[in-house]
């Protein structure tokens, strides 16, 4: 077996450098991790709640809903084990003088866990929009091609696959305790087994892969309801017989093409940065836990981990805005409370 080491990019910087760069991740660390970050999470938390609460209230025995619903699970523990991440990488975690590496704990106990249900989130989307297209394209046959049952076997599904993707990196690193020279003391931290060179890099492989898979399946989806629901608005323009209806039915047409599009733009936004970072990490080995450029990685990541944090926390706004139904349960759930 081997510990990791870590190497430090100080070593090529001056005395007047090295200070200027701890200091940076320091304020750095605080504003965006104890911060920004941690008040992103915790309102996210809260708005996945209600998320959860309207969506069970209205029944889950619609596919949208029963999507909708797993979407703020999956986003509820992207943001804890986020907020995990926040505690890891204060600076001054360390002063508790608790036997730990809290960057190497959370590599295995938050890092990868946070990707996965990026990962989950990111394919109910998938399914959430190529369920649209088809109730669409095939209005008269959606209701027996995505049933509940069906829509709940497929997001086990999901679950499931994406969570295989974790074997290879989980076969070669584990937890154990070894002598930290820094510390000058016994801590516990990232250990790699023999096989970790056959499988450095594959599970980040595999994620930069299925992100960029789901990333463009919902980019084609989404274009594909837009080109239809447009042409359909045109057709129904043209064709109906009482011209009163026309404003309604292109105003309908309109909030579900701004819908998908809202929903597609906060996907892009949020996993292109998680996408390029990943590429990154698989191709230049200092970019990684143990590396040489280590601080760096857990910066930027840091950076990442915010933006999919924001994401996880705004489904609320969306729904809220776009969807009366939502809106309507919503409210109810706040009158009853108070």
């Amino acid at each position: 077996m081997n510990h990791s080491k870590y190497g430090d990019i100080s070593q090529d910087m001056s005395s007047e450098d090295v200070a200027l760069y701890s200091l940076t991740s320091l304020v750095f660390t605080l504003v965006n991790n104890s911060c920004v970050s941690t008040g992103v999470g915790l309102f996210g938390m809260i708005a996945n709640a209600l998320n959860m609460a309207v969506f069970y209230r209205q029944g889950l025995s619609s596919s949208i809903n029963i999507s909708f619903f797993f979407i703020s699970i999956s986003d509820t523990f992207t943001i804890l084990f986020i907020q995990w991440a926040n505690i890891c990488f204060n600076p001054y975690i360390d002063n508790t003088r608790a036997p730990l590496f809290y960057a190497e704990l959370y590599y295995i106990t938050g890092g990868w866990p946070s990707g996965l249900c990026c990962r989950i989130t990111l394919y109910i989307t998938v399914y959430v929009t190529t369920e649209r297209c088809l109730c669409i394209l095939f209005p008269l046959k959606i209701k027996n091609m995505m049933t509940p049952t069906r829509t709940k076997a497929i997001i086990a599904f999901i679950c499931v696959f994406n969570a295989v993707t974790l074997v290879p990196e989980y076969s070669s690193i584990y937890l154990d305790w070894y002598f930290n020279k820094v510390r000058n003391e016994t801590i516990l931290g990232v250990a790699f087994r023999s096989n970790r060179d056959q499988t450095q890099g594959v599970t980040w492989l595999l994620h930069v892969v299925l992100t960029v898979v789901g990333l463009f399946s919902v980019i084609v989806l989404t274009s594909v309801l837009v080109i239809h629901l447009r042409r359909q608005t045109k057709w129904r323009m043209k064709n109906s017989a009482e011209n009163k209806l026309r404003p309604t039915l292109t105003s309908r047409d309109r909030k579900s093409v701004v819908l998908v599009v809202a929903v597609a733009t906060f996907v892009v936004i949020s996993y292109i940065p998680l996408t390029s970072v990943s590429l990154v990490t698989v191709f230049v080995s200092e970019f990684y836990i143990g590396g040489k450029l280590f601080q760096i990685f857990r910066d930027t990541w840091a950076m990442i981990m915010l933006v999919g944090m924001t994401n996880a926390s705004a489904n609320i706004f969306i729904y809220y805005g776009m969807i009366s139904k939502y809106r309507q349960t919503f409210r109810e759930l706040l009158c009853k409370k108070q």
